[in-house]
């Protein structure tokens, strides 16, 4: 891959400037904070372990657990920050009881910059209590006048029930740690747990870290008191954020989950997500 000096030059300006705006956030494609659909924003985004799709496709394997297909697709204001856009949308397609396939596309941006990403899918069950997943995306940024790069990337994830309503998680994005434009684009591992103690109530624990920067810790619950209501709410820490949200069915196959944000340095993040689950599963 070739880049102009200039643009390398541009890259690092902007690892720069966002290191010292957003330091410490996980999650990042390159340089800016990857956005999330609105249920996984609202359960604190930990949802390596999510014993569904309810929380969207939280990992490549979760698409073994035979739950049909779906949809999500939405946008995030983030912190009130004019001209900064998020959007994010997911499908998810079952090829059979067993595995299925998915799409993961994100897009984080303001005017001179901005970075893409589209990931092809796939999960598979391997017995009752194992299945196993993996991920190959396409990492695409652009600075306006100075250029554009792209690199391949790729994921691995594991889901394990091995006792009733306990779940783990896992996932290593980019574990070679592939460089775009000479940076490189972050590695990361993802281990969680989930507790589905009833069919309305799941209890999510998840620690993500990036090898260059601290580990983040996220908490976070989701609650279904009625057939068309999702009630979500999580926090993350490094750096302390907190979360709120709701999922309201408006037909049996389409759904509006809402989502809110607050950083305690940068204020709030709210989020809509539409989503399409034409056999939507009963737990949350």
């Amino acid at each position: 891959m070739r880049c102009t000096s200039p643009f390398v030059s541009s890259l690092v300006l902007w690892s720069v400037l966002f290191a010292l705006l957003f330091g410490g956030v996980a999650g990042a494609q390159v340089f800016m904070r990857s956005p999330q659909v609105a249920p996984a924003m609202s359960s604190g985004g930990a949802t390596v372990a999510y014993p569904s799709l309810d929380g969207g496709v939280g990992q490549e394997a979760a698409l073994g657990l035979g739950e049909g297909t779906g949809i999500w697709a939405g946008a995030t204001l983030p912190y009130g920050l004019a001209g900064w856009r998020w959007v994010r949308a997911q499908v998810a397609i079952q090829t059979s009881q067993q595995e299925g396939l998915g799409l993961d596309a994100a897009h984080s941006g303001i005017e001179t910059y901005g970075e893409q990403c589209l990931r092809l899918l796939y999960g598979r069950r391997l017995s009752r209590a194992l299945l196993i997943g993996g991920g190959l995306g396409v990492l695409h940024v652009s600075a306006r006048e100075y250029g554009q790069a792209t690199a391949l990337t790729f994921s691995l994830s594991a889901l394990a029930n091995p006792i009733p309503k306990l779940w783990f998680g896992a996932q290593m994005y980019n574990p070679p740690q592939v460089e775009i434009a000479g940076t490189p684009v972050p590695a990361v591992l993802r281990l969680g747990a989930a507790w589905q103690a009833s069919e309305v109530f799941v209890a999510l624990a998840e620690v993500e870290k990036d090898l260059e920067r601290p580990a983040q810790t996220r908490i976070g619950m989701a609650y279904h008191p009625l057939p068309a209501l999702t009630l979500r709410t999580g926090i993350r820490a490094e750096p302390l954020r907190f979360a709120l949200g709701a999922d309201v069915s408006l037909t049996r196959e389409v759904a509006l989950s809402s989502a809110a944000e607050w950083h305690t340095a940068l204020g709030i993040a709210p989020a809509l997500t539409l989503v399409w689950r034409p056999k939507k599963p009963t737990s949350p």
